[in-house]
């Protein structure tokens, strides 16, 4: 491990400590955009850096936050986006609902189990789940398998990412398969598992009998992708990179040994466009000019962040390149994690007043966002598990 990333985990680690209430993980020690409460996929991050450091402080701030989240799940099903403790404020979501907290839901509670075997939290979690399942079978809309996502459904709900998600599908398969395991269910879960694996990445070999929709499908059989596919809609298969959606499929997917190639030439791709091997949330940039800029434009809650570079729109998360780079270390990728590794801290080593900042600029690579952000802790810890190899969260 590079010395100065050894300096950067200890201080990641305090400040998840810092994070923690009795009611579980705030978002950032600061006062912005409702930050300072409990949200649901913030606090399963911030839990799986716990359980990778095996910090027992940390892992008792996941059930803490999962125990605030599941005690204010809807009627429906669907698990809070966030929830305010002090004034029992409940959000599912602002102009949309939000489909990925419960499936963040049920892993944070699966591997928080699976890691102490606590008995009593695991007769609480059983019905959520269920309740929380039959929300996410209703998201099918056709029962076959994948969800489907509104516009503004998940983490990047700033940005024009939608229909059938890579991201969101196969968080879901994460979370599923760990259910059933722990479940001892013999539910069959390979057929939607092979057809995913097949339709976010065409390749030359894949299973045309899988194929979502033949005509899209059958474009990209030529082998010329270099990484999983954003999203799926009738019609469209959308070829844009998503590094969060790219990390969660290495981690449940092996791929073969002519993908691994095609990934690490795309990273080469992104090391030439971005100055160094660094990995951001989307790519391409949308500009002005792209056919999908009038999704972005008028899409915030605040104020518009997703200028060219920034945000989701190219902005390099270090919450998403530490998953990532876990998934690239789960498939032996080793050179690609050292290299984006060394260039995260060389970019931070011209920023010494970086305070765990929500993203860089895929333009000046400066710090931007939320300031004292437990994702981007966590992106620390995920950085450091992925250079040693620890890939396992139980």
């Amino acid at each position: 491990m590079s010395a100065p990333l050894s300096e950067l985990l200890p201080k990641a680690q305090h400040l998840l400590t810092q994070l923690i209430t009795p009611d579980g993980f705030l978002a950032s020690t600061q006062e912005s955009d409702n930050y300072r409460r409990i949200w649901t996929r913030d606090s399963v991050v911030c839990g799986l850096a716990g359980l990778l450091l095996k910090d027992k402080t940390l892992v008792n701030g996941l059930k803490a936050s999962l125990k605030t989240l599941g005690d204010h799940q809807h009627s429906s099903g669907m698990i809070p986006s966030n929830v305010a403790p002090e004034t029992s404020e409940v959000s599912y979501g602002s102009l949309v609902g939000r489909i990925d907290t419960a499936s963040w839901w049920i892993l944070g509670a699966c591997l928080y189990y699976q890691h102490t075997n606590d008995t009593i939290f695991w007769k609480y979690a059983q019905p959520i789940v269920e309740k929380a399942q039959s929300f996410l079978k209703a998201a099918e809309f056709n029962g076959k398998g994948w969800i489907y996502t509104p516009l503004s459904g998940n983490w990047a709900d700033e940005y024009p990412v939608h229909g059938y998600t890579l991201y969101d599908n196969v968080l879901r398969l994460w979370a599923e398969s760990l259910w059933l395991k722990l479940s001892n269910s013999d539910a069959p879960q390979n057929e939607i598992l092979q057809k995913t694996l097949h339709n976010f990445w065409p390749m030359p070999a894949s299973n045309r009998n899988l194929a979502y929709q033949k005509t899209s499908f059958e474009k990209l059989q030529t082998g010329s992708l270099s990484h999983f596919l954003s999203f799926i809609l009738p019609g469209v298969y959308d070829t844009r990179f998503d590094a969060a959606g790219n990390a969660l499929a290495l981690l449940l997917f092996d791929l073969s040994e002519a993908q691994q190639s095609r990934l690490e030439a795309y990273i080469e791709t992104l090391k030439m466009e971005l100055g160094g091997a660094l990995i951001p949330a989307f790519w391409p940039i949308i500009t002005e000019t792209s056919e999908d800029y009038f999704l972005l434009k008028g899409n915030y809650s605040y104020d518009f962040k997703n200028h060219p570079g920034h945000f989701h729109n190219g902005g390099i998360w270090p919450v998403w390149m530490g998953l990532f780079c876990l998934g690239l270390s789960k498939q032996n990728m080793n050179p690609s994690v050292s290299e984006i590794v060394a260039a995260f801290v060389s970019t931070l080593a011209k920023h010494p007043h970086w305070n765990f900042h929500e993203y860089l600029d895929a333009h000046t690579l400066t710090p931007g966002g939320t300031e004292a952000l437990g994702y981007t802790a966590s992106g620390i810890v995920f950085m450091d598990a992925a250079l040693q190899n620890k890939t396992s969260f139980s």
